[in-house]
């Protein structure tokens, strides 16, 4: 998560020359190694910000990820291009006599050390920490499987695309991070590889990971192609300091609630500041629109809801914070994203996934935030961004592949990063102890409950790009919500009409 965030581009149509300049790289890959250079964890945790989940950019790759088109929106990977781009690096393989254990404790399953072959896989940078801990991973792997020879390939940049055009081309990663938002469209064309065969053969039990992640990556088919690897739900971030100086003892927790907290702010805080940072971001207003019992997308993804009441009653609520003077953008606060705006002390509230905790602990000011559920509209909502490891349908190592997919997603290997704070467990056994390691991170954890995916479906990758420019008019007063309605929903046809 990772994922991510974090996180979180979007997968394009390949071009010819998209795949000539990918056959430079792959020449270039090929004559040696490359440094793999990561961001920090604010820069990670921005990039998800603008993108999901997310995380999606997010979480971090985590979804951290995620996630990963907004810090979130988690949620990227794949042979990259250049040799810049492009680090390749062997893990260390041990001739001893199989271990089936990994240095950091026992796995959920046991590893099958008879298991031979050539693996490559594919991630996209993160923060130092979690570019670190994948290292570790991969050398726990080695030692578990001493026959499984891996490529670790990281893409620094426009990391969908160039996974795009590596499918395209039939040259893609046995193993590579997938967005849940983009994860239909692969499922769909048949190019990834459904897990449960493989599951069955070391017994791996699906149902071991939150069953709204798992659902994100099954087809229609009902087989289950990718484990997630972390996420992040959305939850509300504020300054201790900034509400107590404002005359509030505790954190809003209803719609009514943080209008009221937010009018006590804005009589507090000086110009050039908001009580609330708010993007004009659909992998943010969503999670107000599911509040309101509203959705952009049918369950069965057949059919707009875009002009339902609920996406309209959301959609309001969420604009009306900007036009009551109770919110400013990022950028108009001097901020490249919510969790920038905060850390800077230009806003006191912002709607951000647990990629921030990472960038605040960086900043040395993790102890001047606090941490709560979103404020509850008519029922229950929240984005949920993740990022899951998939295998190629065309990997020529099935097996080994598996191996290594599993081996990254098990109980112990995610603990290496839930154990960090880097990330939010994908599995559910996991969740307790993480929750009492970091009781401070218990709000992202109750987000899961009642959140749902970053994702609508076949052709929806990308969606925030369409989407966004129309909030945009909104939050400058150029448009109304009715006109963003019918506009949003002409989208949203569109796309549903070219799957």
């Amino acid at each position: 998560m990772s994922v991510i965030d974090k996180t979180r581009q979007r997968f394009k149509l390949t071009s010819v020359l998209a795949i000539m300049t990918l056959s430079v790289g792959l020449l270039l890959s090929a004559c040696g190694d490359a440094t793999n250079t990561a961001g920090t964890a604010a820069t990670t945790a921005a990039a998800g910000a603008t993108t999901a989940a997310g995380a999606t950019t997010a979480a971090a790759m985590t979804t951290s990820a995620a996630a990963m088109t907004t810090v979130a929106g988690a949620t990227t990977a794949a042979p990259a291009t250049t040799a810049a781009v492009a680090a390749t690096t062997a893990a260390p393989a041990t001739s001893a006599a199989v271990a089936t254990t990994a240095a950091t404790g026992t796995t959920d399953f046991t590893p099958n050390p008879a298991v031979t072959g050539n693996v490559r896989i594919s991630i996209a940078p993160s923060t130092p920490a979690e570019d670190a801990i994948v290292d570790q991973q991969l050398a726990n792997f080695a030692k578990a499987y001493p026959n499984v020879k891996v490529t670790k390939e990281v893409i620094a940049s426009d990391y969908d695309t160039k996974i795009k055009t590596l499918l395209a081309s039939g040259s893609a990663p046995d193993v590579f991070y997938v967005d849940s938002l983009l994860a239909p469209d692969l499922i769909v064309d048949k190019l990834l590889e459904p897990v449960n065969s493989y599951a069955d053969k070391l017994k791996i039990n699906l149902g071991d990971f939150y069953p709204n992640l798992i659902k994100a990556y099954t087809g229609p088919d009902g087989k289950v192609y990718g484990l997630p690897k972390d996420h992040n739900p959305l939850g509300m971030i504020y300054s201790k300091e900034l509400l107590q100086s404002a005359g509030v003892t505790a954190p809003p927790t209803n719609w009514d609630e943080l209008k009221s907290v937010a009018q006590k702010l804005k009589a507090k805080m000086p110009a050039g500041t908001a009580p609330i940072s708010l993007p004009p971001d659909i992998a943010r207003a969503l999670a107000f629109i599911y509040q309101a019992g509203g959705a952009m997308v049918s369950d069965d993804g057949k059919s707009s809801k875009v002009t339902e009441a609920g996406f309209k009653k959301g959609l309001d609520y969420y604009a009306s914070l900007v036009k009551e003077g109770l919110a400013l953008k990022p950028k108009d606060v001097g901020a490249d994203w919510p969790g920038d705006a905060l850390l800077k002390g230009k806003a006191a509230i912002a709607f951000e996934g647990a990629w921030f905790i990472p960038a605040a602990d960086k900043a040395g000011a993790l102890s001047k935030f606090g941490f709560a559920a979103l404020p509850k509209g008519d029922q229950v909502g929240n984005l949920d961004f993740t990022v899951a490891y998939v295998m190629t349908a065309k990997s020529q190592n099935k097996d080994a592949a598996f191996a290594l997919l599993s081996f990254l997603t098990s109980d112990s290997q995610q603990k290496l990063l839930t154990d960090a704070g880097l990330a939010l467990p994908s599995r559910k056994a996991l969740t307790e102890a993480f929750s009492a390691k970091f009781p401070e991170r218990k709000p992202f954890l109750d987000g899961t409950n009642g959140a749902k995916a970053w994702q609508f479906g076949v052709g929806f990758g990308g969606i925030d790009k369409k989407v966004n420019p129309v909030l945009e008019g909104v939050f400058a007063g150029n448009k109304t919500t009715d006109a963003a309605v019918t506009e949003i929903d002409k989208v949203v046809k569109d796309t549903l009409a070219n799957q």
